[in-house]
């Protein structure tokens, strides 16, 4: 054989050695992992092993998989499970997908699919991933901070469960398939995305890559804006913004600044020309005084600029002493504005579990109430950050993750994908700007871009908005991390019901989508990513 041809032989060979198939894994091997254990000695941080609780095939049939439920026991007997699932497909593709929770967690979110997926792209499991995700060491509602009372359970929220979820799910994959998996990817939204920046901080070696969408990498932060918020609104007679006076907001915005972008879309994409462009004056009631809700007082005026500029905490963090200021003047709807404000004026109930009272205020006194002053009891309205900032600092040195030199994570080959929605209510989109920016400062734009991606998606909230966004999120990442292809342009697709199916351009940051004048408006390529 001649020499060439010999070296291409050689190289299918060991092309085709490394692209090897698992073993074939079957519904009897799926249900007799039920007696499957992992031992303490497997997992990376401290526990008691882990245990399958239940083992049950689900799925179409063009989707079969064994699903697992288990259990990490903790070192404290008086410590919370952590209870976890892991998804296993009978056709792998020999990767994996580990997915992240929300609010204080507390329960186990969708671990069986991929987020903000479109519609049509073939879910997780479908092709072929093996996904997995735990409730982060205790059970409770997403806005239920009681279980940081115990050491451990705060232990694992704050970043331990990520790694002993990790290690489980990868000794039960192996067990299953006779190897781990060849990819290892964390994709999660809020605390989710949170949760995703801690992994590639704290454990980077254990993932190839990550998709962090609207993370809270700075919780204790948020919480502290949040109970300034909370104060603001319910320590001030006068200042709270009805439903209504909301709707007021949002409808001032939209009509200055929906135009701005080429497009009269309910969608406000130039966030900038938008900033400079709306007058808050405009909407302020005669003489200052509320005339009802076709106005705003100087009180609430007052509320509204203070949301709309960073927000004095009160007190010096590792991460800092404000917070990203609220787009409640940048598009934001009327529905997630109202989830600020509350829907009433009275001193709420901490324990409320709906959006009666300000969201962001619930989430920072669930905080203060058991985090910092380990009295369910403490009224957080009167709290004052400044005579606590000790505790506060030691609690965001356990659980935030700010930290922007994720060297070890990039020379391992990691990737990371960003997204923030222009319209989030709940976490700011400047936050996550601000990771973006502390990351560019650490390697450099060229560099940065060769590993990593942030999109800003105009008009997306939290969860919805007038563009509620579906993104293939986890196709890209695969793609640039397997295959080596560039990210490219992006493009997401509205999931809303009256508008379902129309694209825009998901542009890099800090550039926007413009409408170029002509075309079909449901189709990205009739836009351009521009930045004015």
């Amino acid at each position: 054989m001649k020499a060439p041809l010999l070296t291409c032989f050689l190289l299918l060979m060991c092309s085709a050695a490394t692209a090897a198939p698992p073993k074939a894994f079957t519904q009897a091997q799926c249900v007799g992992l039920k007696t499957a254990h992992v031992d303490a000695a497997s997992i990376g941080l401290p526990t008691r092993g882990a245990v399958i609780t239940a083992v049950a095939m689900a799925g179409q049939p063009n989707e079969p998989h064994c699903k697992l439920e288990g259990q990490i026991k903790p070192v404290d007997l008086k410590a919370p499970n952590i209870e976890f699932q892991l998804y296993l497909p009978l056709l792998w593709n020999g990767k994996a997908l580990q997915l992240g929770g929300s609010g204080f967690d507390g329960a186990i979110k969708g671990a069986d699919t991929a987020r903000l997926a479109p519609a049509a792209t073939p879910g997780a499991l479908k092709q072929g991933y093996a996904t997995f995700g735990s409730d982060s060491g205790h059970q409770g509602g997403v806005s239920d901070a009681s279980f940081t009372l115990n050491d451990e359970a705060w232990e694992n929220f704050a970043g331990a469960q990520i790694k002993k979820t990790h290690d489980v799910a990868i000794a039960l994959i192996q067990q299953a398939y006779g190897r781990k998996p060849s990819r290892m990817y964390f994709q999660g939204n809020s605390q989710g995305g949170h949760e995703a920046l801690a992994a590639i901080q704290r454990f980077p070696l254990d993932y190839d890559g990550a998709i962090a969408i609207h993370p809270v990498y700075n919780v204790v932060e948020l919480h502290m804006a949040g109970i300034r918020i909370g104060q603001a609104v319910y320590n001030t007679p006068g200042a709270w913004i009805s439903p209504a006076k909301s709707a007021l907001i949002a409808n001032a915005v939209m009509g200055a600044c929906d135009k701005l972008d080429g497009l009269s879309d309910g969608i406000v994409a130039n966030v900038k020309a938008c900033d400079a462009t709306f007058t808050l004056a405009h909407l302020r009631c005669k003489n200052g005084k509320d005339d009802g809700a076709g106005c705003l007082s100087d009180k609430q005026m007052s509320l509204v600029k203070m949301l709309s500029k960073p927000v004095s905490l009160g007190v010096t963090l590792p991460t800092g002493d404000r917070f990203a200021p609220w787009p409640i003047l940048q598009g934001a709807d009327a529905a997630s504005i109202v989830s600020v404000f509350g829907s009433g004026a009275d001193k709420p109930n901490p324990e409320a579990s709906n959006l009666i009272i300000s969201f962001p205020y619930m989430m920072g006194d669930q905080a203060v109430r058991y985090e910092v002053m380990r009295s369910p009891d403490y009224d957080s309205l009167t709290f004052d950050p400044a005579t606590h900032q000790a505790r506060l600092q030691e609690l965001a040195s356990q659980v935030d993750n700010n930290d922007a030199d994720i060297r070890a994570f990039v020379q391992h080959g990691g990737k990371l994908l960003m997204m923030h929605g222009t319209a989030d209510m709940a976490v700011p989109p400047g936050n996550t700007v601000a990771y973006y920016d502390r990351l560019k400062t650490q390697f450099g734009e060229k560099t940065l871009r060769q590993f990593a991606r942030f999109y800003l998606a105009p008009g997306f909230t939290h969860y919805s908005g007038p563009f509620r966004l579906s993104w293939d999120s986890l196709g890209t990442l695969d793609k640039w991390v397997d295959h080596g292809i560039d990210p490219g342009q992006q493009v997401m697709i509205d999931t809303n019901k009256a508008t379902a199916g129309r694209e825009m351009p998901l542009c890099d940051y800090p550039l926007f989508p413009k409408y170029k004048g002509q075309g079909d408006t449901r189709v990205a390529s009739s836009f351009e990513c521009v930045t004015q």
